[in-house]
């Protein structure tokens, strides 16, 4: 997540709000770890559709945002691998996802 430059900020007041809401969501963020954001388009059925991720490690999680169209799709979480992820979908389907492995202090 990018910092924010409260040093620009010139109003005290709104610059230690800012600094609050700041430090608040870096603790509470269900995004901890590495992410990338994508979206995914198919016109038909696709089976063990490769796609690269570009992340440089293997990706454990997948945070899905949105599925649109007549398709649906499954994530073949045992075939992804450093490079690629790997969906099967049952037609044309636009999907919006997080792609990445959540981490925490206990991993």
């Amino acid at each position: 997540m990018k910092k924010l430059d409260l040093g620009l900020v010139e109003d005290e007041i709104v610059r230690e709000y800012l600094r609050e809401l700041e430090d608040e969501f870096n603790r509470q963020s269900i995004l901890k770890g590495k992410w990338r954001f994508i979206e995914i388009q198919t016109t038909q059925a696709e089976t063990n559709k490769k796609i690269p991720h570009n992340l440089g490690f293997q990706p454990k999680d997948v945070i899905q945002m949105s599925e649109v169209g007549a398709g649906t799709i499954t994530w073949n979480y045992s075939s992804f691998d450093k490079t690629n992820i790997d969906i099967t979908t049952t037609g044309a389907v636009t999907v919006r996802a997080f792609i990445g492995t959540y981490e925490n202090n206990n991993n």
